[in-house]
């Protein structure tokens, strides 16, 4: 566990205490931890003292020895302390819901579970949200999409939400020479819902171009073989490149470098990484959602709307290879006004509202 605090040692009886409750390993590269690391940083350089708690990876769908020690916790916990819980961690609690909501609980939300899977396992998410979330007092969301989404599917009162949308870094701009391939860069975790494997059969058929793709391996490692396994039987091998976890400095010259982002994500809580693209004015293609319309608006932006491989795969013929429609796409994403929060201004929000 990283970065929680001992409970022996460190929490205490103290109504004024703010914790921070998230799961797993918050150095992780992924929107929701970068989100959540640059309040505790802020927090940290500011003096405000805000208790960090790390509990099992195994949430949202904790073992018995997980829930148990997180119960220990609340238990050197003042009921009167405010306890922010990431939506990862707190959708693994609903068992001890009843006890939890005597605590003054701030959910933190960045989309509800029922999103992120399907089948069965995202119907039994999206009747406990139904039956739950209108039973805690307040909530921090990171989109007006999600705040609309938790007042009219779960019956949330809107006074009880806060919209607080990510802090964006400002990433260093690399000169490069123009590429003699087109350069399409997708940056996520190796996962289902990223749906890595519908735009690679998009890209099946397409030559002179690479696809560059940011994100842990680790996370799902049958998808992550499923996704080589198909590469390796359709020749793509010098056309895909995985770069795993990487750092902010390699990360900047992959968008200095591109062409293109491109993201078949099948839902965003935000769209961190379009968001890094928008800023740096690269063009981008990206499944449509009212969350990332929000987000990065239209200016330079292509949606499409359904996964049907032959579409998409139409779209980037029209706008992307096709050099005086993909020249318009780059002077119209210079347009695009749509201004991002800072790390700073975002966590400045965030530290007001609690």
């Amino acid at each position: 566990m990283l970065h929680g605090h001992h409970m022996k040692k460190r929490l205490s009886k103290n109504k004024s205490d703010i914790y921070f409750v998230y799961p797993g390993n918050i150095n992780a590269k992924t929107g929701g931890y970068i989100y959540e690391k640059n309040i505790l940083e802020y927090a940290k350089i500011r003096d405000i003292n805000i208790r960090s708690i790390a509990l099992s990876e195994n949430y949202p769908f904790p073992t018995n020895n997980d829930i148990k020690y997180f119960l220990k916790i609340l238990d050197k916990i003042d009921p009167d302390s405010k306890i922010i819980i990431d939506g990862l961690a707190l959708e693994g609690m609903y068992s001890i819901f009843k006890k939890l909501l005597t605590y003054n609980v701030i959910a933190l939300i960045h989309h509800p579970l029922y999103l992120e899977f399907k089948g069965q396992r995202s119907k039994k998410f999206l009747r406990l949200e139904k039956e739950n979330f209108k039973k805690i007092n307040k909530f921090i969301v990171t989109s007006k999409n999600t705040k609309n989404l938790l007042i009219n599917e779960f019956k949330v009162l809107n006074n009880r939400i806060s919209v607080v949308e990510p802090g964006i870094e400002r990433l260093v701009k690399y000169n490069f020479k123009n590429n003699s391939k087109i350069h399409f860069l997708t940056c996520g975790s190796i996962i289902n819902r990223k749906n890595y494997l519908f735009l690679l059969k998009v890209l099946k058929p397409l030559d002179n171009f690479i696809l560059e793709i940011v994100g842990d391996t680790t996370r799902d490692i049958s998808y992550y073989k499923k996704l080589k396994k198909f590469i390796s039987k359709n020749s793509m091998n010098r056309k895909i490149i995985f770069h795993g976890t990487i750092s902010d400095t390699k990360l900047a010259k992959l968008y200095s470098k591109t062409d293109c982002y491109i993201s078949v994500s099948k839902y965003e809580g935000f769209g961190m990484s379009l968001a890094n693209a928008l800023i740096i004015k690269k063009p981008i293609i990206t499944f449509f959602t009212n969350t990332i319309l929000n987000t990065l608006g239209k200016k330079g932006v292509i949606y499409f709307k359904k996964f049907e491989v032959n579409d998409l795969r139409n779209i980037i013929i029209k706008y992307i290879l096709n050099k005086k429609k993909f020249k318009k796409l780059n002077i119209d994403i210079h347009k695009n006004k749509r201004y991002l929060l800072s790390p700073l201004e975002s966590a400045k929000k965030f530290v007001k509202l609690i």
